[in-house]
This record gives structure tokens, C-alpha cells and sequence, in this order.
């Protein structure tokens, strides 16, 4: 059987992509990734078994030319062409494409090549498209591009033309079939670890010491600006600034504004803002860590998604502190993995840090989550549903 995975973005990397991709072919799939190539690599090329086909290489035109060659949007006939050519000997085969933008070539390519299409909702584009629009000012050309009733309409109509979804969450399955999918082709094909990436070792708490991960994309949307506030809090609150240790890892709009931030209040010595990171470093945070944060902005995008983080903070064993993100509350609530703190609420999210210097309450926190990994939210669990989709 053959799978041409669809990827808006160049790759290497993307773990999710590379998660599905090594599944299918673990379990006896001839999978080729096709994906953009901003990054002007080579059209070609092997990595871990799967064949890598890249766009064509436009390193002659100017820049402007070589951005709206690889932009992904489903007329652009650079894209259809690709995915065709990696499809046309796919006859019974799968094409599955990640993220909404790219979906209608898919349904374009699957008909002439007589494939079946694989829709895989890794975001909620209209709802990622509204929330950021609410706590942002888009350019003008981007709130064209980005509009979310525009892309409603566009979600709505692929998932009526799909073969089968993939869904990130339970939540996000209600969502898709209020709005049309058949809830028989869709499966949840969540964002879980493997239950050895750290080693399989669990984290033992001891002393009162706070020392704080988060692990992503910095944008207004994570609420990491109101983290850092609530350390300020924590430290008024008669604690020392050697108390609480925050390691911010990660790219994105917002690290200069954080950095200000954390400038602006004074307390650069207890949060560090790294940037990216080797993955391991990152696992070695982790592994040093002793509480996870997700104090997202509630929103409709965090309400139909869900982030592979609060999984690694559950196999490390480390408490989760969260906002009441529906799907992040609904699994900390049913694990007892962590704590929820009020939505962009510096003064109780300080208040619940200081909970959290409890070594016992933290150890009890984490070895619930770790053992909710080890029985349910685990990427083999994932794999078994993704491969019955896909059969």
C-alpha cells in the first residue's frame, strides 16, 4: 500500500508529520512526504526510510517570486502538480493532507488518480484564524489571506469531500460533525508521545524550589506574557526570586516582548528566555523541570486542540499548570495530572505556584499524569486508531 503525506511546510521538521509517516511505514506503508521547499533543499531525498519530495528549487528567481512558488494554498498549480506527480501510481493508495490550506488539491489529485483522501485536522483554521485576529492587529493583507469566515466556509466544504478526518481531540470531533463530516469517518489521532522519550525515567520531587518549563511557539495566544507577570506576583507575595526558576524555550513573534517584560518587572533572574533548542536540551529541561506551563488565553482555537506538551509534562511526571482550556481542563480534571488557574489571571496563577512549591502535592500531581500516559495517552494507542483509518 502507498501514502503520499501532504505537508504545507518544509520538512525535516515537523513531529507530528514524521510521527504518522514512521507509523506508516513501520506497518508496511511505501510512504513519500511531499512538502514546500522555502528552505531550497534538494527536490529528493531519503530520511528514515521515507522518500522526501520536495517543490522544485527556485534559488534563481528573487525572493518575492520564490515565496509565492511554495505558498500553500490549494489553487496554486505548483502545488497540484507536486502532489500529483508523487500520487499518479497510487491507485488504491492514500493521500493524507496535514492542515486545512492544502485540502482541496488533495480532493483535486485523489479523483484523477483514484486515491482515497485523508483529511488530517491538526488545527482548526477558521477558529486559529478568529483567535488570533482577537488578540492581535493583523496587517491588512493578512486579515484577507487569514479570514475566518472565508476559511469556514472553505473547512466546511472539505470535510464533506474527504474520505476521512483526523482529529486532534474529542472536542474537535463535535466541532467537525455540527458542521457537516460524518462522525463515522472521524478518528482521533491525537498528539501523544512515545512512552520511552524520556528514558521511561519519572521525576522525583523534593524541596520547595519552583523550577518551570514551557516548550513551544512564543505568541500572544500561549499567555506566556501572563506567566511572567504571575512570577512577579509570586515574588511580592514574600517569596524569593531564588524560589522560582522559569525556562522559556522556543521562536516566535512575541520573544522580545517578553524579554521587555521581563526587563520591565525585574525578574530576569528567575525567568530565562532561551530561544530554540537542540531536542536535547529540551529533553534534558524537562527532565531537570518540576512543573509544566500552559497558561494559554482560553479561546476557540485552544478549546478544539489540544498541545503535545501537557502529554510530555504527564510522561515526564511533572504537574501541569493550565488555564481552563476545555480540552486541557477535561483531561486534567479526569487524570488529576495538574492544576487550573483562572484565564489571564496573573494574581491566581501566583497564588497557585505557591501551592505547587509542596513537593508532595507536585509528586502526586505527576505520578497521576505518568500513569494516565502509560494507560491511554500514548502515541501506540494513536497508532493502532490511525492505522485502522487508514485500512
Amino acid at each position: 500500500m502507498r501514502c503520499n503525506i501532504v505537508y504545507k511546510e518544509d520538512y525535516p521538521w515537523d513531529v507530528r508529520v514524521e510521527k504518522l509517516a514512521k507509523a506508516l511505514s513501520e506497518n508496511g506503508y511505501d510512504v513519500t512526504i511531499t512538502c514546500q521547499n522555502k528552505k531550497q533543499n534538494k527536490q529528493n531525498e531519503v530520511i528514515d526510510n521515507i522518500f522526501v519530495s520536495r517543490l522544485p528549487r527556485t534559488h534563481f528567481l528573487p525572493p518575492f517570486m520564490q515565496r509565492l512558488v511554495n505558498f500553500p494554498v490549494w489553487f496554486n498549480p505548483i502545488w497540484i502538480y507536486s502532489i500529483y506527480k508523487n500520487s499518479r501510481n497510487l491507485k488504491g493508495g492514500i493521500i493524507i493532507v496535514r492542515d486545512l490550506p492544502l485540502v482541496y488539491s488533495g480532493v483535486i489529485v485523489a479523483k484523477l488518480v483514484k486515491a482515497k483522501l485523508i483529511f488530517d485536522m491538526a488545527e482548526c483554521y477558521p477558529e486559529m484564524y478568529a483567535s488570533s485576529q482577537k488578540f492581535s492587529k493583523p496587517s491588512f493583507l493578512e486579515g484577507l489571506i487569514k479570514n475566518p469566515k472565508l476559511a469556514a466556509r472553505y473547512e466546511k466544504s472539505s470535510l464533506r469531500n474527504v474520505d476521512q478526518t483526523l482529529v486532534m481531540i474529542e472536542e474537535s470531533k463535535v466541532r467537525a460533525t455540527k458542521i457537516g463530516a460524518p462522525a463515522d469517518r472521524i478518528t482521533i489521532v491525537s498528539n501523544t508521545p512515545f512512552l520511552n522519550k524520556f528514558q521511561g525515567i519519572l521525576h522525583h520531587h523534593s524541596g520547595t524550589r519552583l523550577k518551570i518549563v514551557y516548550v513551544g511557539f512564543l505568541t500572544k495566544l500561549r499567555g506566556l506574557d501572563i506567566l511572567i507577570r504571575a512570577v512577579s506576583e509570586f515574588i511580592k507575595n514574600g517569596h524569593s526570586s531564588d524560589d522560582i526558576q522559569v525556562d522559556i524555550v522556543g521562536t516566535g513573534g512575541e520573544k522580545n516582548n517578553l524579554i521587555e517584560l521581563c526587563e520591565q518587572l525585574n525578574v530576569t533572574s528567575s525567568v530565562r528566555i532561551h530561544g530554540w533548542l537542540d531536542q536535547s536540551d529540551v529533553d534534558r529541561l524537562m527532565q531537570e523541570s518540576n512543573v509544566g506551563a500552559l497558561t494559554y488565553r482560553v479561546c476557540g482555537h485552544w478549546n478544539n486542540t489540544i498541545p503535545n506538551k501537557i502529554f510530555d509534562y504527564m510522561l515526564a511526571g511533572i504537574p501541569v499548570l493550565a488555564t481552563p482550556v476545555i480540552p486541557i481542563e477535561r483531561i486534567i480534571n479526569e487524570t488529576g495530572c495538574g492544576i487550573i488557574c483562572i484565564d489571564q489571571d496573573p494574581f491566581d496563577i501566583a497564588l497557585k505556584l505557591a501551592q505547587l512549591r509542596d513537593s508532595n502535592v507536585r509528586e502526586d500531581l505527576g505520578k497521576k499524569g505518568y500513569q494516565a500516559i502509560l494507560e491511554k495517552y500514548n502515541w501506540q494507542k494513536d497508532i493502532e486508531r490511525l492505522i485502522k483509518a487508514v485500512q
